[in-house]
């Protein structure tokens, strides 16, 4: 559960996502952060530019999620016979190997999945920002879709599990890193700086800034 803002009388009440303890909502200087008097989890933030910010790097993981998939990954070499692995071509070789079921799993986690949140997110951040107040309804839908969407974008999984195939197959076979797998690292750790750059009570707030 997110931190859930609630009106009671004229004082605007902030349920913690963690532990439920209500808090009054006050006024925060630019950049200020409201934790939890119990657990000390983060309530609110107050960031001016969080939307633009946010926006502007979700475009670059779109551009890095593309050159990730598009550009070679990886090249082994074991006793002369050398080879170059696309992103994209994982998924090839499962279906070749007739693993119909973990090849769909591919997809859907390393393609389908992560590219629908990114332009989910994009279109949301635009909306955000620029849409015209009073226009909410399609905004809201959105940060509806993205909450139940962002679990299923796993690359940050997907790539502990490639450095560890690395870190074993390092003692038989000669390994070169190409562009993708550098734009698949940065990709995922711009997408851990939208993370903590902006929390979902600044979406909702944003959301509720176009509402009226």
């Amino acid at each position: 559960m997110n931190a859930q803002t609630i009106e009671n009388g004229h004082r605007e009440l902030v349920a913690c996502h963690s532990c439920d303890l209500l808090h009054q909502k006050s006024h925060l200087p630019e950049d200020g952060k409201a934790y939890c008097t119990r657990c000390g989890e983060l309530l609110y933030a107050e960031s001016p530019r969080a939307i633009e910010t946010a926006l502007a790097l979700s475009l670059s993981s779109l551009i890095l999620f593309a050159a990730a998939h598009l550009l070679p990954f990886i090249s082994i070499n074991i006793e002369g016979n050398a080879s170059t692995i696309f992103l994209i071509s994982t998924i090839e070789t499962l279906t070749k190997i007739d693993n119909q079921l973990l090849a769909l799993a591919g997809i859907f986690l390393l393609l389908i999945a992560p590219l629908i949140v990114l332009l989910v997110d994009i279109l949301l951040l635009y909306r955000l920002r620029f849409a015209r107040p009073g226009k909410a309804a399609v905004s809201r839908q959105l940060l509806l879709l993205a909450g139940h969407m962002t679990p299923w974008n796993m690359l940050e999984i997907f790539l502990l599990g490639v450095l560890v195939a690395i870190v074993k197959l390092a003692s038989m076979a000669g390994i070169i890193l190409h562009e993708g797998f550098w734009a698949f690292v940065a990709l995922v750790l711009v997408n851990l700086v939208i993370a903590v750059k902006i929390d979902p009570e600044t979406l909702w707030q944003a959301l509720e800034r176009l509402e009226r």
